[in-house]
């Protein structure tokens, strides 16, 4: 009997194969072409490398801290928001950059400046250009109107040209200082910049 079931299974298979197998086997090949849409699958997954576009943009919002760098004499003096708890530096506040960030060694101090956009009115904004450098009990001025100078200081004290582009700024200035040890005033000139990368209010 078995063997009669299978001559019979043979001669079904044989007339389909003469008729309708040959439909089925389209039908099948059309089967199998969705398979091979599987690389479209693979292609749907290929989206999934523009994962690292997204890093980029991670790597875009992690600009660094802001710094600032004055420069006077042979001594420089670096200031960063990296791991303050507070600090500020604001690109444009009503037509002026406002920087105040702790010294970057950790040291007790920090540089503070106050730089105006060009275009921007003094008189209307109620600041003029400054520079003060803060390193523990010494401190450097370059501010015409710090009230704990004299009238001789004041007058050789001041920023003498600042550029601002952008979040960045860079100058000249005369700075005015007095020395712990003699208490005697001493000026010289220098330079200082800063770049606001993240800005901070606090």
């Amino acid at each position: 009997m078995r063997r009669v079931t299978v001559l019979f299974v043979g001669v079904l298979l044989v007339v389909a194969a003469c008729s309708g197998d040959s439909t089925e086997d389209g039908g099948d090949d059309g089967g199998d072409q969705p398979t091979t849409t599987q690389p479209a699958d693979d292609g749907a997954d290929e989206p999934t490398t523009t994962q690292p576009a997204d890093d980029g943009d991670d790597d875009s919002g992690g600009e660094g801290p802001s710094t600032a760098t004055v420069t006077i004499g042979d001594a420089t003096y670096e200031a960063s928001s990296e791991g303050a708890l507070v600090a500020q530096c604001l690109p444009d506040l009503f037509g002026v950059m406002a920087v105040n960030l702790p010294l970057a060694d950790g040291g007790d101090g920090g540089i503070e400046i106050i730089a105006l956009h060009e275009g921007t009115d003094p008189a209307v904004v109620e600041q003029e250009n400054r520079v003060h450098v803060s390193i523990g009990d010494f401190d450097w001025w370059a501010d015409p109107l710090e009230i704990n100078l004299g009238p001789d200081e004041a007058a050789v004290s001041g920023v003498e040209s600042v550029n601002v582009d952008g979040s960045s700024l860079t100058g000249t200035a005369s700075f005015v200082g007095r020395d712990v040890t003699t208490r005697e005033w001493v000026s010289m000139t220098g330079t200082f910049e800063a770049t606001c990368s993240e800005e901070r209010t606090s």
